[in-house]
């Protein structure tokens, strides 16, 4: 009776080994032999008890099976929950998180699994992963699928097959809950089978890690964009503190010269008066150039830039930037060399041309009066490759690498640089 209730699977064959062994024992062992007779008055009474022996024996080893599976359940269950916590917390971002969702949901389920970490209306916030056990899943990217995933996502219930709600779809999905907000959705093909109420609540411990896991890159995601939002506010005030020092002194100087000259007008010779009216353009053209830049530097720092890049012909910006350049810096010596075909470049020609005057200024300002300054346009591979290259001492190790910062730190700044604030590269 033991055996029979050891290797088979409910009470049915326990029961039906219970009567059987009560009318074997009738048969052998009992007066008359070889019959179901029972002649004795005892009989009856111990065929019952032997019966009910049977009965409970059976049912308590069925019984002590069942829970010998349920704890092996349980034991395995909790190892796939510790081995998928421990990936989960070792993942580096959230698509490879995602991506080890799925790969753990269609290894434990045996199913095509899908990972919306949006709303499923974006028809680009899913990850699809295909089980060998399902043939064709397809179907879990098709529209009806995705109307029933955002269904779950707005109202944070679980639906699809299986369920009580949207029950004709072929997949269940379940939403991905912190606290009011949905993190994702997760879904399960049920091409084959629906899940059943185990699964269902194992998959439930499973969305826990994952939530847990997607909180923690949301709010990661979250402090870096604090963080960031906290650098550019810095930078601004940077900018402002640099700038109000930058502007003052041409400002001074403009209107020092510009009151010399109506002060003293009918005293003053065309020397001097010539000489104070260069510096008031000069200073005139560096405020136009530090407004240019900042305009663009405000315009790329104010967020995600998009670049309007449109076919420019090469030489035509090299050429603008060179005659701008030469109004300025009459006596210095400037070479060009550019390809003997047309070479046309999608770009900004705005912003190329003032990167293009910044560094023939600082070429200008920063080499010897007497040098020579090349400007070389030449192709590589695919790419147009603008060079500018002067005679000057270089760039010192300690500025380097604030090169293409729109602000250099105080203590970082070399003591021989000139007014302004090197914002010129910023804008690549």
């Amino acid at each position: 009776m033991l055996i029979i209730s050891r290797v088979t699977v409910g009470y049915l064959y326990g029961i039906l080994g219970s009567c059987l062994t009560v009318l074997v024992f009738n048969f052998f062992f009992t007066i008359p032999y070889y019959t179901l007779h029972a002649i004795q008055a005892g009989y009856p009474i111990t065929f019952v008890i032997m019966l009910l022996v049977a009965l409970i024996t059976s049912a308590l080893t069925v019984r002590i099976k069942t829970q010998v599976r349920l704890a092996v359940e349980r034991e395995h269950r909790t190892e796939v929950l510790y081995e998928i916590n421990k990936k989960l917390l070792a993942s580096r971002d959230l698509e490879e998180t995602i991506e080890l969702i799925n790969t753990y949901m269609v290894k434990i389920f045996g199913r095509s699994a899908i990972f919306y970490r949006q709303d499923p209306g974006d028809h680009h916030s899913e990850n699809f992963l295909q089980s060998p056990l399902d043939g064709d899943a397809s179907f879990l990217m098709s529209e009806s699928e995705r109307a029933v995933a955002h269904w779950v996502f707005m109202n944070k219930k679980c639906a699809g097959a299986g369920t009580d709600t949207l029950m004709g779809a072929r997949a269940f999905y379940m939403p991905i809950v912190a606290q009011t907000k949905v993190l994702g959705v997760i879904g399960l093909s049920c091409v084959n089978d629906i899940l059943n109420q185990n699964n269902r609540l194992f998959l439930r411990m499973i969305a826990s890690q994952v939530e847990m896991a997607l909180e923690r890159h949301y709010l990661s995601g979250e402090q870096r964009r604090m963080l960031i939002e906290s650098e550019k506010e810095k930078m601004r005030s940077n900018l402002l503190r640099g700038i109000s020092h930058d502007l003052r002194t041409p400002l001074t100087g403009i209107l020092g010269a510009s009151s010399a000259i109506l002060e003293n007008s009918s005293t003053m010779d065309q020397e001097t008066h010539d000489t104070l009216i260069a510096n008031i353009r000069e200073d005139s053209q560096w405020l136009i150039r530090m407004v240019e830049n900042l305009l663009s530097v405000t315009r790329i720092n104010a967020g995600p830039m998009n670049v309007t890049k449109t076919p420019e012909a090469v030489e035509e910006i090299v050429a603008e930037a060179i005659s701008r350049i030469r109004k300025r810096f009459i006596n210095r010596k400037i070479i060009v060399r550019v390809l003997e075909q047309l070479l046309i470049v999608p770009m900004d020609g705005t912003l190329i041309e003032q990167v293009m005057i910044n560094l023939l200024e600082n070429a200008i300002k920063f080499s010897p009066e007497d040098s020579v300054i090349a400007v070389e346009v030449k192709k590589v591979a695919n790419e147009a490759v603008f060079e500018v290259r002067d005679q000057g001492k270089g760039i010192s190790n300690q500025e380097l690498p604030y090169l293409f910062e729109t602000a250099v730190p105080d203590g970082k700044r070399s003591a021989d640089s000139s007014r302004g604030m090197g914002i010129g590269l910023s804008i690549l």
